[in-house]
C-alpha cells in the first residue's frame, strides 16, 4: 500500500462511466426525432392533404355542376317562355302541325304555320317566311368527339344518342332572285355558320337547347278524347310537352291551352 506525502493533496480517482456528465440532462432535451416519428408524421400530413384536397375538390365540382343546372333551367325556363306565349296568342289563319319521325326513340317535328312573331331569332321583328320547326336533332361526330362522355344511368349503359332541341325557319338564309344571301341573312352560305347549321334537306337549324334526352309532344282530339302523337296541321285545343332532359329522372310536363 502507498502512501501520498503529507504535503500533496490525495487526487480522487473516479471512473468517466460512472460519473454524472452536467450536460446529460440538456442532451436528452435537444435529441431529435427519430425515423419513426418522422414517418408517422408524414403520413399524418399525407392523410391531411389527401382530406384537404377532397373536400376542395368537391366544392369546385359542386359549384361546377350547381352553376351548369342553373344555366340549363335559364334556358328551358326561356324556352317554355316562348312556346307559351307562341301558342297563347296565335293569329287567325295559323295552324300547328305534329309530325312523326321516329318511334323508338320517339322523335317529331312540331311546325307552327303563319305565327309570325313565334321565337323570334335576331334583329327581325317578324318572320317573313312563319313556319317554325321545333325537332330534337341528332349530334354529329365532330360535336360528340368535342364534348364530355355523357353520365351512365342506372342500368349502367350510357345513351347511344345525345340530341339538341333545334329550330328551323326558313329565314335563316333568304337569297335574292339571282340565288346570293340577301346581307340582312342570319346565314351568307348554304354551308351555314358556328350557329346555323343546314340538314340534308337544306333547312338551317339553331339550338335551342343543347342537350335533351327527349322532347315529346301531343296534342288533344276533343272529338276522340285522345292524346295523338301525331297530327296534320289544325288548331287542337290542348297541347302537351314533355322534356327529357339529362341527368333528371323526372321529365318537366307543360300543356298549352289553344285559343
Amino acid at each position: 500500500m502507498t502512501l501520498a506525502p503529507e504535503n500533496q493533496p490525495m487526487i480522487e480517482r473516479r471512473c468517466m462511466f460512472s460519473a454524472r456528465d452536467p450536460l446529460a440532462g440538456n442532451l436528452q432535451s435537444r435529441r431529435g426525432l427519430t425515423l419513426l416519428e418522422v414517418v408517422v408524421g408524414l403520413a399524418i400530413s399525407a392523410l391531411m392533404s389527401g382530406a384537404i384536397y377532397a373536400i376542395v375538390m368537391g366544392a369546385v365540382e359542386s359549384t361546377t355542376s350547381l352553376a351548369a343546372t342553373q344555366t340549363e333551367d335559364r334556358r328551358v325556363e326561356t324556352f317554355l317562355r316562348h312556346t307559351r306565349n307562341a301558342l297563347a296568342h296565335l293569329p287567325i289563319g295559323a295552324s300547328l302541325e305534329l309530325k312523326l319521325l321516329e318511334n323508338a326513340p320517339l322523335r317529331q317535328e312540331f311546325t307552327l304555320r303563319n305565327v309570325s312573331d313565334a321565337f323570334i331569332w335576331g334583329n327581325n321583328s317578324l318572320w317573313e317566311t312563319p313556319v317554325i320547326t321545333l325537332s330534337p336533332r341528332p349530334w354529329d361526330a365532330a360535336r360528340k368527339a368535342s364534348a364530355p362522355a355523357p353520365e351512365t344511368g342506372k342500368s349502367g349503359v350510357s345513351r347511344p344518342e345525345r340530341y339538341s332541341l333545334g329550330m328551323s325557319v326558313p329565314d335563316f338564309y333568304r337569297e335574292t332572285a339571282d340565288g346570293e344571301a340577301i346581307p340582312d341573312s342570319p346565314v351568307h352560305s348554304r354551308q351555314g355558320n358556328q350557329y346555323l347549321e343546314p340538314d340534308q334537306e337544306g333547312r338551317f337549324w339553331l339550338d335551342l337547347l343543347p342537350e335533351v334526352d327527349r322532347v315529346e309532344w301531343r296534342f288533344y282530339d276533343a272529338g276522340k278524347k285522345l292524346w295523338l302523337e301525331q297530327h296534320p296541321a289544325a288548331r287542337p285545343p290542348l297541347v302537351e310537352l314533355r322534356l327529357f332532359l339529362p341527368g333528371r329522372s323526372t321529365p318537366l310536363r307543360a300543356v298549352f291551352s289553344i285559343n
